[in-house]
């Protein structure tokens, strides 16, 4: 199908990362959405802020976040996804129901990417991230295949 860029600037991305990801997804039978791509610190620091808040019973849910510098974000080597279960209904119709065939299609093409791995493994499923991330955050574009 296709996917939308919405909140995400594929520009700060790294250009491999951002290369792979577009790939992947246009494989896809589903529409998929980019909501969250690079983080700087700052920003990071605010969402693990938010994040440690719900952990701790002071706040709302906010979503899984790690500390700054210690995300694939902070480098352009991350993506957040949302499904789009209703391409007709203008705006973004999302599901997070990991039981959809949409996400487990997603997971299982993640597999065997070689680039791209799911986050599904570390409880953080929407998110998608450069396989060796820490690797490529010392080397930006360093490429492997």
């Amino acid at each position: 199908m296709a996917l939308l860029w919405r909140a995400a600037d594929p520009a700060l991305l790294n250009q491999t990362f951002r290369l792979a990801v577009e790939a992947l997804l246009h494989q896809s039978p589903y529409l998929w959405v980019i909501d969250r791509g690079y983080a700087s610190l700052d920003a990071q620091n605010v969402l693990y802020q938010r994040y440690v808040a719900f952990r701790e019973g002071r706040g709302p849910f906010a979503g899984k976040a790690a500390p700054p510098g210690r995300s694939a974000h902070n480098f352009g080597l991350a993506v957040d996804v949302i499904l789009d279960t209703d391409v007709i209904r203008p705006g973004v119709q999302p599901s997070w129901n990991t039981d959809l065939p949409a996400w487990r299609w997603l997971r299982t093409a993640c597999q065997t990417n070689r680039v791209v791995e799911n986050g599904w493994w570390f409880g953080d499923w929407p998110h998608l991230q450069r396989r060796d991330w820490k690797i490529f955050a010392k080397v930006p574009e360093l490429v492997i295949t």
